[in-house]
This record gives C-alpha cells, structure tokens and sequence, in this order.
C-alpha cells in the first residue's frame, strides 16, 4: 500500500479533483449553449431541457440501484468506472450531428456522474469524522466551483476558437487520466471507519427505513431539491444572459463569470463548511442554521444583481449572490452523511439526489427556458432576466427547509448511528 493510499488528505485532493471534473463536464454546456443553439436552431425551451433534464433523465434513474451496490462493494472501482463513461460522453458530444445525438450523449453522462455521487461522499465520510466532516465536504463541494470556474474561463476561450465541437472532446480527456490515478492510488475505506465503529452492512429494506424515517433527511431533501432549482437555474442561462442582455461573446461572458460566480461560489462553499465545524462545536445545529440564513440572503442580492442595466455595478451584487447561494452545498451534504447509518450512506445521498435532481436540476433549467420563451412576446431578450428572478425565489424555500432540519438534526443523528 502506498503512503497516499489512505491519507484522508490525499484522497481529499483526489475526490477535490473528481467532483471539479464532474462539474466541468455540465457547466461546458452552458457556455457552449449559444453556439449549440446558434447551429441546430433550438428554441430556448429545447435548450432548458438539454441542459437539465436530458442529464437528469438517467442521472437519477440509476443513482439509487448504482449506490445501494456502493454500499456494499468497492466504491473506488465504481467511482473510476463512472469516470471514465461519463468523460468519455462528455468527449462525444463534440461529434453529435443533430439535438437527439447530443441529448443521448447528455443522458449517457448523467448515468456515468451517478456513480460519482452517493459512493464518493460515502467514501469520504469514511475518511473524516464527523467533527470534521464538514469541512471535508466542503472542499469538495468546492471543487466544484473550481470546475465551474475553470469551464468558464477555458469553455468560452475554447469555444471562440476551436468551436463548441472541439471544447467538448478537450473537455472528455482529463477524467481518463485521473480515473486511472484514483483506482491506482486510493484505498477502499472500512465502513464506519472514521467513527471509529464497526458497522454491520442493513438489508437494504432495514436500510431504508433507517433513513426514510428521518424527518432530518426528508428536510435535508426539500432544501437540496429547492435550492438546485435555483442553482443550475443560473448555472445554465446566466452567461446565455450576459450575452444577451450585456451584449457579451461567449469568452467574455465566460471569463467575466469565473471571477464574478465560480470564484465567489468556491469561496463560499469553503467559508460555509469551515464556519459550521466551529459554530458545530457549540451547537449542531448550527451546521444547518448557517447554510438556511446564507440560501435566504442570496435572494434579495439575486434580484438586485439582475435589475442593474450597468454590468459593472451588478457584478460585485452577483459575487455576493454567488457567495452565499450555494454555502449549503458542502454542510447539507455533510448534515446528510451524518444523521445516516454508515452502511446506508451512498443509498441515502442518492435518494435525495432522486428528488433533488429530477425536481431541481431537471426542472430548474427547464423552467428558466421556459419562463424566458414564453415571456419573450412582452420582453423580448430581457425576458430572461425575469425568468432567472422567479427561479431565484425559490431558493426562499431552500434556506427554511435547512432550518428546519437544524431543529431536529441533533436528535436523528443520534438515534441513526449503529451502537459502538
């Protein structure tokens, strides 16, 4: 076994540059919208649903059965098998012909980051106790946000000078490599190893009714389902939104949004995951109070930054919004790992995936291209300014379904742990 084999530090840095890819692999789209648009003449409606539901089609159709096997086999060997299909789709998009090519290429990818859902959070949960695990997974929601910035700043240069086709194919190769690196250099974790327990593997239907029985996890759901809504909302048509209401090029709008979104959003991600650990240490409820005041916030700053003509002045109210609007990524996802049996992890993140993507991530870019197409015969191309306000309302709803699981947190993390 090698030094980096079982540093939880090191496979840190490795999941870090997993989830960077993953996001990478769906934030290219975005920035590659236009051009797609531009060359099959898609209507914004068509282009909504590309973006999120074609993904999410399979993405959460096989998200639970492909994590109910996590939880009992070797989440390292699934994980790198995911990350080469998805990569290897993400490649093929570049050589789709028509719509229907590149919306099977995109359901293809959302099985392949199926796998790297559920069983990497599993994983790294195993690798990070609980007063720690915040953090954790808020570096790797972070990486997250370096992928999203890095799609932003290399997508849009890309696709002004080799075209959307080749941006696609450049974006498939890094995940090759590092699919390769993970199976080679990281170590399949006992179960329950981080808590120091040994964990005995649930019939999957005791499984289940272990966290189906939670009032914390169904809570943990409704704000990831709410809060997505609103978040790949805006992932998705706001450089589409740069460019049409600021009269932006897709590089422009690319590189403009790395420093204004994905830069920010890291910040924040980190920021949330750092500040809950130590608030934790007093309270447990504050690993969810932080993220329910930081989605409530964000709304307000949203509509401002979408009502100022003047980019410059709207920029730093978009930074702010961006800071703020996904804090809940890491701490939900680590309230989430913690209030569930050990033996059940990557299942149970997959159910709220089930509800959180199809509802979020499928209907939330989907009703932004909606919403703009249908209010374009009164608003012409600000109609999409109006449509990312209302998807921004939702994210009310995301920050009280956090409060409320911190009401119950404490008591169904512990009532859901295994005995030592």
């Amino acid at each position: 076994m090698t030094e980096g084999r079982s540093n939880p530090n090191y496979v840190l840095g490795i999941c870090f540059a997993l989830t960077a890819l993953n996001v990478m692999d769906r934030q290219v789209l975005a920035i590659t919208a236009g051009a797609i648009q531009s060359e099959f003449g898609l209507s914004d409606t068509e282009l909504g649903v590309l973006t999120g539901f074609a993904f999410v089609v399979m993405h959460v159709g096989v998200g639970i059965p492909i994590s109910a096997i996590a939880d009992r086999a070797n989440r390292r060997n699934l994980i790198s098998l995911g990350l080469v299909a998805w990569s290897a789709l993400t490649a093929a998009t570049g050589l789709a012909q028509n719509y229907l090519q590149i919306f099977a290429a995109r359901i293809g990818v959302g099985i392949g980051e199926a796998v790297g859902s559920g069983p990497l959070q599993s994983l790294l949960s195993d690798y990070f106790p609980v007063a720690r695990r915040a953090t954790a997974l808020a570096i790797t929601a972070a990486g997250g946000q370096t992928g999203a910035f890095l799609a932003l700043l290399a997508g849009g240069l890309l696709v002004d000078s080799l075209g959307w086709r080749a941006t696609f194919l450049i974006f498939g190769l890094p995940g090759l490599v590092l699919a390769i690196v993970l199976w080679r250099s990281v170590a399949e974790p006992e179960r329950g190893a981080a808590d120091q327990i040994v964990v005995e593997v649930l019939p999957l239907r005791e499984g289940f009714s272990r966290f189906l029985g939670l009032p914390a996890f169904w809570y943990l759901t409704a704000s990831a389902t709410f809060n997505q809504f609103t978040n790949y909302g805006f992932l998705f048509f706001l450089p589409l939104a740069l460019m049409r209401l600021h009269g932006l090029e897709a590089s422009e709008a690319g590189v403009t949004l790395a420093f204004a979104q994905a830069a920010p959003t890291f910040a924040g991600v980190l920021c949330s995951g750092l500040l809950a650990d130590r608030l934790g240490r007093i309270d447990l409820a504050w690993h969810l109070r932080v993220p329910a005041i930081a989605s409530i916030l964000a709304v307000p700053l949203a509509i401002a930054f979408l009502s100022i003509n003047s980019l410059w002045l709207a920029l730093p109210l978009c930074a702010a919004m961006s800071f703020l609007g996904t804090m809940w990524l890491g701490t939900g996802n680590a309230a989430l790992q913690s209030v569930v049996h050990p033996s059940v992890r990557a299942t149970a993140y997959s159910v709220l995936q089930f509800f959180a993507s199809l509802i979020g991530l499928g209907c939330g870019p989907a009703f932004v291209g909606w919403a703009s197409e249908s209010l374009s015969g009164t608003y012409g191309e600000e109609s999409i300014r109006f449509a990312l306000m209302m998807a921004a309302c939702v994210q009310l709803l995301g920050g009280l379904a956090h409060y409320l699981a911190s009401r119950r947190y404490a008591r169904d993390m512990l009532g859901a742990q295994p005995s030592q």
